[in-house]
């Protein structure tokens, strides 16, 4: 029985001695903290790659860098690395431990396959290490209307965004901080950037405020995108969604006013009607439905109507001339949408009605009556009194198609309209 007790305990002590020994050379197996912290690096991408220009046939490459002491102003060498082959044939290694933010120069020394150095080689450059800060955007609006949405047919429109979230640097045109952000309006078909900074929370760097140029803002769907000095960029969701657009999809214009027929060639009407001033209108409606920041298209249709009657020693000679077109329009706002300039052109038909002589004793001519041909072209200025009502001038050359004439005619005219 003490002879099984011994073998027993002696088993036991050389079980629990394997043991100690398996569990003691696991724990030589696991990485250092160092190592654990270098493979996170490497898993979220947290490294810090180093490249060059090839010298040609190499043997290895020696990489110095040294460190800018921002109140001295002088260097200090805190990195060297010996290139092995994989290295030298790839001219790039990883730097660790990481660097620091910070302004740094380096040098490159080459040697040959003998294992000679190439002096006249060796180069040197500057680089910065900037801090990385992701930025986060929760939130865009344009502080007139209170949205995140601006309306280019505003007069008020003075392209001042607010843009609140974290991480939200100023801007810095010089590249030369550690830190700082920049900022963009990124649409399907452009990218637009911010003129100036108006404002910023300089201490919790949460809120800027930024003025893009109107004339560049167009129509769509946009987010606002804030990358920093390291690369790392805020991402596109709801939050930094931005919308441009228009108040009304389409624009409908009325307008009313008084037109002045001036013959330019083609002697018939000179010939009976100098020196008279007619009684005389037009109208127009212009319907605009495709709006877009260089201007707006859409088709009108415009109608004039005048009287002519003079009185000679002899006889005396009245009648009725119409015009009707239909138009292709093109109209450019200008100065903040206070004057729209306007093209436009087309056909239509000229109408000649109750043309006609009478002479003493009741005596009358046939009357002439005749529907033309006829072709407008025209340019107008709308120049608006309020958001809605407008005084037109404008000025449009008519060419009528008849079989007994050519009539040009130029129609200076006024009015006031109404745009709904």
């Amino acid at each position: 029985m003490r002879n099984k007790f011994f073998f027993l305990l002696i088993l036991v002590f050389l079980c629990c001695a394997k043991m100690f020994s398996q569990t003691e050379n696991e724990e030589k197996d696991f990485p250092s903290l160092s190592e654990t912290e270098s493979e996170n690096a490497e898993e979220n991408k947290i490294r810090q790659p180093f490249s060059w220009t090839s010298a040609g046939d190499a043997l290895k490459y020696e990489i110095e860098i040294s460190r800018l002491d921002e109140k001295t102003g002088l260097y200090a060498d805190c990195y060297f690395h010996e290139t092995t082959e994989e290295e030298t044939e790839l001219c790039q290694i990883y730097i660790e431990p990481l660097l620091p933010p910070g302004h740094y120069r380096s040098r490159i020394r080459v040697f040959n396959i003998l294992g000679m150095e190439e002096t006249e080689l060796t180069s040197t450059d500057e680089f910065t290490v900037r801090r990385a800060f992701k930025p986060e955007v929760r939130g865009v609006s344009y502080p007139l209307y209170m949205r995140s949405v601006i309306y280019l047919d505003d007069l008020d429109n003075d392209g001042i965004i607010e843009v609140s979230g974290r991480n939200l640097f100023t801007c810095d045109g010089t590249r030369e901080s550690l830190t700082f952000t920049d900022y963009a309006l990124k649409g399907e078909r452009k990218t637009i950037l911010p003129e100036k900074v108006i404002s910023h929370d300089d201490e919790r760097n949460r809120e800027i405020r930024l003025q893009f140029d109107m004339k560049k803002l167009d129509v769509g769907l946009y987010h606002l995108f804030a990358q920093d000095a390291s690369g790392v960029h805020s991402e596109e969701n709801g939050a930094s969604e931005f919308t441009v657009k228009f108040k009304k999809w389409m624009d409908l214009d009325i307008e009313v006013g008084y037109v002045f027929p001036l013959v330019l060639h083609d002697d018939t009407f000179p010939s009976y009607f100098e020196r008279t001033l007619p009684l005389s209108a037009q109208a127009r409606i212009s319907f605009m439905p495709f709006k877009r920041r260089w201007g707006y298209l859409g088709l009108g249709v415009r109608a004039s109507y005048s009287r002519f009657s003079t009185e000679q020693a002899t006889y005396t000679i009245d009648g009725n001339l119409g015009t009707a077109h239909l138009l292709f329009v093109y109209q450019l706002p200008l100065f903040r949408r206070r004057v729209i300039a306007e093209v436009h052109g087309g056909a239509g038909l000229s109408y000649f009605h109750n043309m006609s002589f009478h002479f003493a004793h009741g005596i009358d001519s046939l009357a002439f009556n005749s529907v033309s041909l006829s072709f407008d072209a025209g340019l107008s200025a709308q120049i608006y009194i309020n958001k809605r009502l407008y005084a037109e001038l404008g000025v449009d050359y008519v060419l009528t198609m008849n079989k007994d004439m050519v009539l040009g005619m130029l129609l200076p005219s006024v009015g006031i309209g109404w745009q709904f």
